[in-house]
């Protein structure tokens, strides 16, 4: 396993009218599904974002998060809890930090933030007022791009580091994460990146900058209604059902003979055939897309899953080809979250699958099982499994050197209850 790896007054006063572009999005992105079950928790969607200025939000395990020796979730309370590692930053500078350590809350605005996601080891939160904020080890891959005072997370700035003179990039509505990168999607469709290296989604310079490749947001259909931060690429679904995706160094999770694109979109045409505009009427089309090491799959609107791997058919989930295809042993599937290996999905009965690479640190098996029965939430660390049962029990398997599936430490192939008490993030 790889392991280097205010405005809010302002905010207020525009709200009338942001929540109008809100609308706009949301209202699109409900349209895009012609099945009815289908819920898409799992992936940063705009409709799937809680409004700014007047919040509810959805608390629990972080679904958007490529971190490996630690857990992350938003408590029911609008903080950020983080567990297992918590040194190196990952704490926002909180006293205690260390490894193997129980829930510590993140020192950012209190009860504020709406969205968490994760690299290896930095992390970025979206708060109320729409503004996003960076912590961790490395501040080039959280946006902040500086040293922060005591470690404390800082907000992203256009073009600067945190503590340069370029306006605080606001106005957001859904972030996600690359394994080194972030992303947000602002209310007026347009797409913003931040972290480095730019092979992983990031920018060359400091701070945000908008992304450039994506068709004008301000034509019928072209604004982005789906983000999702994959191993070292991003993926984009807008409103008329065309997918898009950036960054791509080695090992991405993008189809075999499909090239990264560095800093710029690109239309990602081997997904072509299952886009909505290319299907025919009362046919399936893509709503999520997700991806780890050199593997992805897409969720259609009925619930089937289409797989791919650039390397080898254990990274399929249905054996050969490695091109993408429908695996047929799912169905009903609604939600999904990918790891590095392997990918944990959820359907309509509350029942958790999912598959891995032979090679996969969560010990997930190499075609489609069930895993859980009754779960209610589920995340992905790099190499790890989470969710949580009915019962408010919190569950794991996988890669467990630091404490990110509580104790004992140590790699675990089999179900586990978590020792930690994540009541605080319990749904």
């Amino acid at each position: 396993m790889t392991k280097s790896q205010t405005r809010s007054g302002r905010w207020a006063r525009r709200s009338v009218v942001a929540m109008g572009a809100i609308a706009a999005v949301v209202g699109v992105a409900v349209a895009l599904p012609t099945a009815a079950a289908y819920k898409d928790t799992s992936h940063a969607r705009t409709d799937a974002v809680p409004a700014h200025v007047t919040p509810p939000f959805q608390p629990g395990l972080s679904k958007n998060t490529r971190m490996v020796d630690t857990g992350i979730g938003l408590g029911n309370d609008g903080n950020v809890y983080v567990w297992g590692r918590t040194d190196m930053g990952i704490n926002g500078g909180a006293p205690g930090a260390g490894t193997r350590n129980g829930p510590q809350r993140v020192p950012l605005p209190e009860n504020e933030t709406v969205g968490i996601t994760g690299g290896i080891y930095n992390a970025n939160s979206l708060s109320t007022d729409g503004t996003v904020w960076g912590w961790g080890t490395y501040a080039k891959r959280d946006g902040t791009d500086g040293a922060k005072p005591g470690g404390n997370p800082k907000q992203v700035r256009i073009g600067t580091p945190w503590n340069g003179n370029g306006e605080l990039l606001d106005r957001i509505l859904a972030i996600s994460s690359t394994e080194y990168a972030g992303a947000g999607i602002r209310d007026d469709g347009t797409v913003w990146h931040w972290g480095s290296p730019v092979g992983y989604g990031g920018t060359s310079g400091n701070g945000a900058a908008q992304l450039r490749g994506l068709p004008d947001p301000a034509v019928a259909g072209n604004r982005p209604v789906y983000l999702k931060g994959a191993y070292t690429n991003f993926f984009v679904i807008l409103e008329n059902g065309d997918v898009y995706f950036w960054g791509g160094a080695g090992g991405s999770s993008l189809p075999k003979n499909t090239n990264g694109t560095g800093s710029s979109a690109t239309y990602l045409g081997a997904l072509a055939p299952w886009m909505q505009q290319n299907v025919a009427e009362g046919e399936p089309y893509i709503v999520a897309v997700d991806g780890g090491i050199n593997m992805g799959g897409a969720i259609l609107s009925d619930g089937q899953v289409v797989s791919w791997s650039r390397s080898t058919a254990s990274r399929t989930g249905r054996g050969a080809p490695i091109s993408p295809a429908i695996i047929p042993t799912l169905s009903g599937i609604e939600s999904m979250q990918f790891g590095f290996t392997g990918v944990a999905m959820l359907n309509g009965n509350n029942e958790l699958w999912g598959y891995g690479a032979s090679d996969d640190y969560g010990k997930f098996p190499q075609r489609p099982a069930l895993i859980d029965t009754d779960v209610r939430q589920y995340g992905s660390g790099q190499g790890y499994y989470i969710w949580q049962r009915g019962d408010r029990t919190f569950w794991g398997r996988g890669y467990n050197p630091q404490g990110a599936l509580g104790m004992p430490t140590g790699t675990t192939s089999t179900n586990r209850q978590i020792s930690w008490d994540l009541e605080v993030i319990a749904q």
